[in-house]
């Protein structure tokens, strides 16, 4: 398992632990899952946000030589 320290603004830190324990309650590991989970919608996100980019490129491309 991979290990990542951050450090976080403390108002971020208190808003994402308050929505972890009501989303998840106060087991421990919680944190651990909810984090995993932000980091692979995060992931997701880029991943969309650069194909709908390079599909916008393509069209353009394929614009210019029609």
């Amino acid at each position: 398992m991979g290990r990542i320290d951050i450090i976080l603004d403390d108002d971020l830190e208190k808003e994402f632990r308050e929505e972890v324990f009501k989303g998840y309650g106060l087991r421990r590991g919680n944190l651990t899952q909810a984090i995993e989970e932000a980091i692979k919608m995060w992931i997701d996100f880029q991943r969309t946000k650069r194909s709908q980019a390079a599909k916008k490129a393509w069209e353009k491309r394929k614009e210019k030589h029609e």
